[in-house]
Order: C-alpha cells, then sequence, then structure tokens
C-alpha cells in the first residue's frame, strides 16, 4: 500500500511541476516586431502635365544604356528601376520621390490603364520580396522605360511583352490633374 502511495504521490508531484512550466504570465513575444510603413502621399499640382511629362520623357530617354546596378540611383553608379524613377522626377521637376518601388506606389494614386498618359508609373510584380518590386516610367504608345536587371541596361519595352504583360500590376500617378 505504502508503495502505492509513493507512486500517487510522485505521478502528482510530477503532473504539478509539469503544469507549473505551463503558466501563462507575462512573455515578451519573440516575434520580429513589424511597424507599419508611413509614406507620404507625393501629389504635383504646381507642373503642367503637358509640359512635366515632356520634361520625364527627355530625361528618362538621356538614361538609354546606363546599366542596371542594385541599388544605384545616379549616372556614375548606374541606376536600378526606382532609383532611375527617382533621379529622372527629381532633375526633370524637382520632386522628390521614395526610394523604392512599393512606396512609390503608396505615395501615387493608382489610375485606371484607360488614364495612362506619359509620366506616370507602371508597376509590376517581377517575383521581388515585395508585391510591387519593379516600376517603369510609361512614355505612350504602350511602352515604358526602366532598368531592367542585373546585367542589362536601361531600355524601353512594350508593355505588351509577355513577361511584363503577365507581371503588371497597374498604372499610378503622381500628377492631380
Amino acid at each position: 500500500m505504502s508503495r502505492l502511495i509513493c507512486k500517487t504521490l510522485f505521478v502528482c508531484t510530477a503532473c504539478l511541476l509539469l503544469a507549473s512550466c505551463g503558466t501563462t504570465g507575462k512573455h515578451k513575444s519573440h516575434k520580429p516586431q513589424t511597424t507599419a510603413r508611413k509614406v507620404q502621399p507625393v501629389r504635383i499640382s504646381h507642373i503642367d502635365r503637358t509640359q512635366g511629362s515632356q520634361e520625364l520623357m527627355l530625361h528618362s530617354m538621356g538614361l538609354i544604356g546606363t546599366p542596371y546596378k542594385w541599388g544605384g540611383s545616379t549616372t556614375a553608379t548606374g541606376f536600378d528601376c526606382s532609383g532611375m524613377i527617382q533621379f529622372v522626377y527629381k532633375n526633370a521637376l524637382n520632386v522628390n520621390l521614395p526610394r523604392t518601388a512599393r512606396d512609390m506606389a503608396a505615395a501615387s494614386r493608382k489610375i485606371p490603364d484607360g488614364k495612362l498618359k506619359a509620366g506616370d508609373l507602371v508597376f509590376f510584380n517581377t517575383g521581388g520580396a515585395h508585391k510591387y518590386s519593379h516600376v517603369g516610367l510609361y512614355i505612350g504608345n504602350g511602352e515604358f522605360i526602366h532598368a531592367p536587371s542585373s546585367g542589362k541596361t536601361i531600355k524601353t519595352e512594350k508593355l505588351s511583352t509577355p513577361f511584363y504583360a503577365k507581371n503588371y500590376l497597374g498604372a499610378h500617378t503622381f500628377f492631380t490633374e
């Protein structure tokens, strides 16, 4: 009988110890905290749309042949897609844009494809870490200019090119019209 009591006490003690390990006190989460990205909208109302579009196209066309460089944002280093857009808007219109395609999409206004005009941005999901992983500048006639990828240079492309048509997310603008 005493052996039965010892076993029972042992089991009860073990259960109490295990139960105490599972208490629900306040614990710090080990999950990495993500902060919500706050991107200020950018609106261009102080520049005539037609004149602004022409300036953007002139500046962007002057970059054709410039090498792609991930993280690049100058003619000396080369450009990635968003670095090129940021550079062109700054130099053509003196407008500061966010640095990444994702933040440019958040700061701009989505427009229907039927309203797409030269100087607007076209966005793509090309398999990057974020939905808006690639951006180009629409230049009219179904074409855009962009810095495509490593080993390539800034060039024009048709929106109907199968790769870009498949990965197209939509058009955005900074102009208020």
